[in-house]
């Protein structure tokens, strides 16, 4: 009786073992899993693709792509094919845009995005992309111009700023060069670069100092003339300036030191205050315009003008008088150089109303004085239509 009751008991526990053995392999499945294209084979009791995937160590993201759904159910045999999303924190042009993909390599991410191969990566295109994020820069070719030392150059470039091309092209720029953009900023599509040279240098050059005129009475001469009591004489300084040039031209100057050669000595004229001369008749003048000419080319000449200085003179005199000694205008200017009031041209000799050469002398001076030279002097006339 105990033999039979210890082999019935015997019996139910292989019947349960046994059973257990049976129901277990009924749910026991073989599943290949490809995760980011890496297929493995796993063995699973789950019975959802959800449940596959947790029991393989891998928690579904919102931007994973999973076929077949995590809710689908799994046979054995089945195939479960997970993309597990990435994060690109992309740069492109200075523009920041977040992009979620399914790549697994930077070239793979970037074909699926539309970006062309030409475009520059800051990181390599064969690279894995990891799980974590990846910060990407993308830059676009641009053409740009360069003009600089003479030379125009025309370039496609990934380069992101303007020092960065001119690195590129072996342009140095020296702190005092002239950049026509930031070094600092982007290049744009089309942009234009110019690169000044700066230079600094001084030149010293003659300057000449007018002399000043006084008046001074004279009663033992009858009132309206006049006479030159000490002659006046023109002054010479050397004025050093400080010049900045581009590119070789010059686009400012700066006076940094003037040293007086000579000082110039001021003139003394005689006014009379006498009792009135007896008026005399009129001279006759015989000087022609062609004689008064002749006079004026050797004087200007003897003041180191040539021809290029005298046809200026000849072009502003012909207006003024038409080199007639006794031109007279009602405003009082009279003579050759329109002396205004006439009588100034005493300082250069008492008759001076009918003498050309004393008048053109003091014409001349008078130029060199105030406008340095004859041609100075008519572009001034032109500039203003006349005195």
């Amino acid at each position: 009786m105990l033999r039979s009751v210890k082999y019935g008991i015997y019996a139910a526990v292989l019947a349960g073992v046994v059973g257990g053995t049976a129901a277990w392999h009924s749910v026991d499945k073989s599943v290949t899993l490809v995760v980011d294209g890496q297929p493995r084979t796993v063995q699973t009791l789950g019975g959802q693709v959800s449940d596959v995937l947790t029991g393989a160590g891998y928690r579904l993201g919102v931007h994973d792509l999973v076929a077949p759904a995590p809710a689908a159910t799994v046979h054995n045999g089945s195939r479960i094919v997970l993309d597990r999303a990435r994060l690109l924190r992309l740069n492109v042009n200075g523009v920041h845009r977040d992009i979620w993909t399914t790549a697994t390599t930077v070239s793979q991410a970037l074909d699926q995005l539309g970006y062309s191969s030409a475009d520059f990566t800051s990181v390599s295109r064969a690279q894995r992309l990891p799980l974590s994020p990846t910060d990407l820069a993308l830059r676009t070719p641009k053409f740009v111009t360069v003009i600089h030392d003479g030379k125009t150059v025309q370039v496609v470039t990934t380069d992101s700023t303007v020092a960065q091309l001119l690195a590129d092209l072996e342009v140095k720029v020296s702190g005092q060069d002239r950049v026509s953009a930031s070094l600092k900023s982007a290049l744009a599509p089309g942009q234009r670069i110019l690169v000044g040279r700066v230079g600094h240098a001084t030149v010293t050059t003659n300057k000449v100092l007018p002399f000043s005129t006084s008046r001074q009475n004279v009663s033992s001469m009858s009132a309206g003339q006049t006479t030159i009591v000490t002659p006046g004489e023109n002054g010479l300084a050397k004025v050093t300036y400080a010049i900045v040039t581009v590119d070789g031209k010059v686009v400012g100057q700066t006076p940094v030191k003037t040293v007086v050669v000579r000082a110039p000595q001021s003139q003394v004229v005689g006014v009379g205050t006498g009792a009135p001369a007896p008026v005399a008749a009129a001279p006759t003048i015989s000087v022609t315009p062609g004689s008064a000419q002749a006079i004026a080319r050797q004087l200007a000449a003897a003041r180191g003008w040539g021809d290029d200085q005298f046809s200026c003179l000849v072009q502003m005199w012909d207006h003024e008088s038409g080199w007639r000694v006794d031109a007279a205008n009602p405003s009082g200017a009279y003579g050759i150089p329109q002396a205004l009031p006439g009588d100034k041209m005493a300082s250069a000799g008492p008759d001076w109303q009918t003498n050309a050469t004393t008048q053109i002398t003091w014409g001349l001076g008078y130029i060199q004085s105030r406008y340095s030279t004859p041609c100075s002097a008519w572009s001034q006339w032109q500039a203003n239509g006349g005195w």
